[in-house]
């Protein structure tokens, strides 16, 4: 189950990554940088891990992945409608957050 959810939730973020890109260039606004945000922190930690914990018993794991995500979710919520951008900032911390605390372990 743990190995069908971490395909599913690197499949979404390889689809929400370009949709932003393509969106920011056809019609740019702040809500589809936030979803660039939340889709593309998790991927360049994949690529290249920047945010390694120096605390093992640390509560919060990925803290700078995680300061990017949220933010980026922030700005979606700050300034988008209910749509396609919400629901792809919603679904990539949703998953981020399963995958981080559920999946890794």
């Amino acid at each position: 189950m743990k190995y069908l959810f971490a395909v599913i939730y690197w499949g979404l973020l390889g689809v929400a990554l370009p949709v932003a890109l393509w969106r920011l260039i056809v019609s740019p606004t702040w809500a589809w940088a936030g979803v660039l945000m939340v889709a593309g922190a998790p991927l360049a930690y994949r690529l290249r891990p920047y945010d390694e914990l120096l605390v093992p018993h640390h509560k919060v794991r990925l803290p700078r992945v995680s300061a990017l995500v949220l933010s980026g979710l922030a700005l979606v919520l700050l300034t988008s409608a209910p749509g396609p951008a919400l629901w792809l900032a919603l679904a990539g911390v949703g998953g981020f957050l399963l995958h981080t605390y559920w999946v890794r372990d």
